[in-house]
């Protein structure tokens, strides 16, 4: 019996002992989130920032205005890691950069940790920087991810003078939904706060057609052709700089490097007149 009994409790002291260990386990696991994910469908774990783009230009609005407004203006971030860092090394060491604007792609594959890795590179950036929904943010998870992480997909404020009117184009990830949402753009651009002058910016361009959504190019080009004081319709996906007038009208395009070609637009905007850089980094 005695010997019953201690197999007994050496039995329980077993199961002790692998119950501590499990509840060890996971909580390493639970408290190492930015080592390992537990799904690729993952779209939020305790560590993952939220609002950047409110955050970002509350920060923006702290900034004393001047004449000139300076926009670091680049796209296309996905697995370039290491440029990330040298972007953001290149953006600090130039004086007067008010704000920086990601035209879309983010991510590759539209998981968080991609977001995640991105967002500790560019949170060294001194000046604000705003995030603009890419096609690829638009696979698995990646639109809940975005609006978690950076907020709206259709936004817009004004600084310096100008409306900036960032909105998602990327209607070949949404077959059936309203994108680009051109009543919301309409609204937009009627521009009631009185701006002196506006710039959209989205991802896809609407002269990439077949990605931007045929049915949409037309009302969405003559929207802007209409549209006083547009100076600019900023545009990333091609990953490559252009910088040109593609549908004969008087709306000016023009799109980003990658993060792959380690250069970026800097553009600096006083009264109406847009002067424009190439960075490399």
């Amino acid at each position: 019996m005695k010997n019953k009994e201690n197999f007994t409790n050496t039995l329980q002291n077993v199961k002790e002992y692998l119950t501590i260990l499990t509840i060890l386990t996971l909580a390493t696991l639970t408290t190492s989130c930015d080592q390992f994910e537990f799904s690729p469908n993952q779209s939020f774990d305790h560590s993952s920032p939220s609002n950047l783009n409110a955050q970002n230009l509350a920060r923006l609005r702290r900034n004393a205005e001047n004449d000139t407004v300076t926009i670091v203006f680049a796209g296309d971030t996905q697995r370039w890691y290491d440029e990330q860092e040298r972007f953001v090394k290149k953006v600090n060491s130039l004086e007067s950069v008010d704000l920086v604007l990601l035209a879309g792609d983010i991510s590759d594959f539209g998981l968080l940790q991609e977001f995640k890795w991105v967002q500790k590179r560019l949170s060294a950036l001194r000046a604000p920087y705003f995030g603009i929904i890419g096609n690829h943010d638009m696979v698995a998870n990646g639109r809940q991810i975005f609006q978690q992480m950076f907020g709206p997909l259709n936004y817009s404020f004004v600084y310096g003078g100008i409306k900036f009117i960032a909105h998602n184009t990327n209607g070949l990830e949404a077959p059936g939904e309203n994108i680009p949402d051109i009543g919301w753009l309409a609204h937009e651009l009627q521009n009631a706060e009185g701006a002196d002058y506006l710039i959209t910016i989205s991802h896809v361009p609407p002269f990439n057609a077949v990605e931007f959504g045929t049915e949409s190019v037309k009302p969405y080009t003559d929207l802007l052709q209409n549209t006083p004081n547009l100076l600019l319709s900023l545009h990333g996906h091609v990953h490559q700089h252009q910088d040109f007038y593609p549908f004969g009208n008087k709306v000016h395009y023009m799109t980003s490097f990658s993060f792959g070609q380690s250069a970026f637009v800097l553009l600096q905007i006083s009264k109406g007149k847009v002067l424009k850089s190439i960075i490399d980094y």
